[in-house]
């Protein structure tokens, strides 16, 4: 849950949730074996992926405080309401209702 607060220059900043790091196995020889996190994969097929056949690739994402929808951390920095990232913190303006 997004935490308001007032800051000494008088703007609403918003702190939004942590950032989650997916870890997902991309299998590089078979294009319709579905991409999975480390942990399913495991469970799917009994042992660890390994080089030079699967890869693991990581995605950072949250959810924005704008529009509620899922985007990925590196969206964050585009956006016009982004203030900084601290660690896996990300901080923005918070949108003035009326």
């Amino acid at each position: 849950m997004s935490v308001a607060k007032r800051n000494r220059s008088f703007i609403d900043v918003v702190s939004l949730p942590q950032a989650r790091r997916l870890n997902i196995v991309v299998d590089l020889e078979d294009r319709f074996t579905p991409a999975m996190t480390v942990e399913d994969f495991v469970k799917e097929f009994g042992f660890a992926p390994e080089p030079p056949r699967y890869r693991i690739v990581a995605v950072e994402v949250l959810t924005c405080a704008q529009d509620g929808q899922p985007v990925l951390v590196g969206e964050c920095g585009r956006c016009p309401k982004f203030i900084r990232r601290t660690g896996d913190r990300i901080y923005c303006r918070a949108a003035v209702g009326i």
